[in-house]
């Protein structure tokens, strides 16, 4: 469960798209960690944020067990600029979701339509879906391939995680800023494309210009 679990390419490649901005969960031998990946003199480095200082491996276990919620992959030619999302239906997993967990992911809908487990998007859109309905999505330095095979790093809830609630919270508070830090109101938010977008305000747009 270290960093090297997956090529590092990966994660250079990753992060040359914003990886360092995501809280990630990280195991080394009997030591778990949670913080983020940043660049030293050319080298990827793991800045621990030391919330789960003391914490046993069995307590953040379920994450990699059962807690998986999807994987975030670089995938070119989108509406948005961002990594991108994928729920579960589109990964290849190796643990079976249970009927109940199925079903309550499949029941998390965004204004758009789309549910978790078919969700693909932006990161930050996708995060932001998993953060309002109480989830408190992490990457695992872990390998997942898409149904696509295109490779990507798994997105767990860390609420699977036995940790103390300050500790959740802190975790929760740090992945809704890196959130919140990249979203705006923007073509992509409102999930539209830059044509649908035109049609939709170039008229008001050009009369408010010509009223200026």
């Amino acid at each position: 469960m270290d960093i090297k679990s997956a090529p590092i390419k990966l994660f250079h490649d990753l992060f040359a798209r914003g990886l360092g901005e995501l809280l990630m969960l990280r195991q080394k031998g009997e030591q778990v960690m949670l913080g983020n990946l940043t660049m030293d003199k050319g080298n990827l480095v793991f800045k621990d944020r030391g919330l789960l200082t003391g914490m046993a491996p069995a307590r953040v276990a379920p994450c990699w067990d059962i807690g998986i919620v999807g994987a975030i992959c670089d995938v070119r030619g989108n509406d948005w600029d961002s990594l991108t999302y994928v729920g579960p239906d589109h990964c290849q997993i190796a643990v079976d979701l249970s009927s109940t967990r199925h079903g309550l992911l499949r029941s998390i809908v965004n204004a758009s339509g789309e549910d978790l487990l078919v969700f693909r998007g932006s990161i930050y859109r996708g995060f932001r879906m998993l953060l309002d309905a109480h989830l408190l999505p992490v990457v695992l330095p872990v390998p997942i391939m898409t149904k696509d095979n295109i490779p990507g790093l798994a997105i767990t809830d860390f609420r699977f995680a036995s940790a103390p609630i300050e500790v959740l919270l802190a975790a929760n508070d740090m992945v809704r800023k890196s959130v919140d830090r990249q979203l705006s109101l923007s073509v992509e938010d409102v999930d539209v494309s830059a044509a649908e977008f035109d049609t939709l305000f170039g008229d008001y747009l050009k009369s408010k210009k010509a009223a200026n």
